[in-house]
């Protein structure tokens, strides 16, 4: 079984006004960069932190489905 989060939405906040966008972890994982529809700073998300954190749930729900065989 694959496992993604790429369609989910999360909220990302501007790092300068606060304001917030939804967007999917798709698009942060292959642009991590957000321009605030706001005010116009940019905001680099880490997308190397989500990779690692997608990766760690997958290896979590492998636990699981082990221990539960």
């Amino acid at each position: 079984m694959t496992f993604s989060l790429d369609d989910k939405t999360i909220d990302v906040p501007c790092g300068k006004c606060g304001q917030k966008s939804k967007e999917t972890i798709r698009r942060l994982k292959t642009n991590p960069d957000l321009t605030c529809r706001s005010c116009g700073a940019i905001t680099a998300v880490k997308a190397d932190e989500i990779r690692a954190a997608e990766q760690a749930i997958k290896e979590a729900l492998d636990n699981i489905r082990k221990a539960l065989r």
